[in-house]
């Protein structure tokens, strides 16, 4: 059975989105199972708040691509990058390492933050059916100023015949002498999926952040999108990685053997739903099994 596609890295950092590469985790969880996997994502649209605030003057002296002199620092990014490890420590327990850069629309691409983190599957989904874990995290942050966050959440999976649901609700927390806030932060991410083939899939993802719950303020002021991803996974067997495995009964005369090395990515578009949000991104992800 192939390992679920698992985010670690959400990134650290008060200022920037914390899950600025769109990735969604998955229940499942293999013992000795590895995987290198990369995340990225692109942003175009300066949020229009904060193009009120900046004026046409400063867009101009920025060259005209909506990149604001006055925006305060670190709002908003240009890209983002994720570098990440994970490996099935047990039958129940997957444990990954992450490696966050960025390039913020005030500030220079550079490591954001380093990201360790764990995920427990309660309940194991085999084909259709409910599949449910918990993981947490805590991010070091890396540039000057910023604070360390703490992460912890649920993952639900449910499975019907070729169609996918996965949702997963987050609690963020700022730690260390840098925190801005007391309180507690809510992230989400869900993937809706179809698969059209054994090897392909289409489905909607959606995405969004509330910086302090206690002081949610206007939804424009929110950080929400939502957009279309293509994926590929060649799969096995019956088992399903993003809703993309078998689901027919074509190999089942086929002898089981050592665990190949398999490619897998994800392509899509993210739509800016509020003020906060930028506009468009573009998003990739691709990982190594083995």
């Amino acid at each position: 059975m192939l390992s679920v596609l698992m985010a670690a890295g959400l990134t650290v950092g008060v200022s920037t989105p914390a899950l600025a590469e769109f990735e969604i985790n998955e229940s499942g969880v293999e013992k000795g199972e590895s995987e290198l996997e990369y995340r990225g994502a692109v942003h175009w649209g300066v949020p229009k708040g904060e193009e009120g605030e900046g004026g046409e003057g400063d867009e101009e002296e920025a060259g005209g691509g909506g990149v604001l002199e006055e925006e305060e620092e670190g709002e908003g990014l240009r890209q983002s990058h994720d570098f990440e490890f994970e490996y099935g420590l047990t039958d129940r327990i997957k444990g990954a390492v992450t490696l966050s850069a960025d390039e913020p629309i005030e500030g220079d691409f550079d490591l954001a933050g380093v990201e360790l983190e764990a995920q427990y599957e309660l309940i194991e989904r085999e084909g259709d059916g409910l599949g449910f874990a918990i993981g947490g995290g805590y991010g070091f942050a890396t540039r000057g100023g910023e604070a360390d966050e703490i992460e912890f959440g649920a993952i639900l999976d449910v499975e019907s015949k070729r169609l996918l649901l996965t949702l997963n609700p987050l609690f963020v927390a700022q730690v260390g002498d840098n925190r801005e806030s007391g309180g507690l932060g809510f992230e989400y991410g869900w993937r809706g999926e179809y698969k059209v083939a054994r090897s392909w899939g289409v489905g909607v993802e959606m995405f969004g952040e509330i910086e302090q719950l206690a002081h949610s303020g206007p939804f424009d002021d929110q950080n929400h999108s939502i957009g279309p991803t293509l994926f590929y996974n060649p799969g096995d067997g019956d088992d399903n990685i993003g809703g993309l495995g078998d689901y027919d009964d074509d190999d089942d005369d086929e002898i089981a053997g050592e665990p190949e090395m398999e490619f897998v990515f994800n392509v899509g578009l993210q739509f800016g739903l509020t003020d906060a949000t930028s506009d468009t991104a573009l998003k990739f992800q691709g990982g190594v099994e083995f």
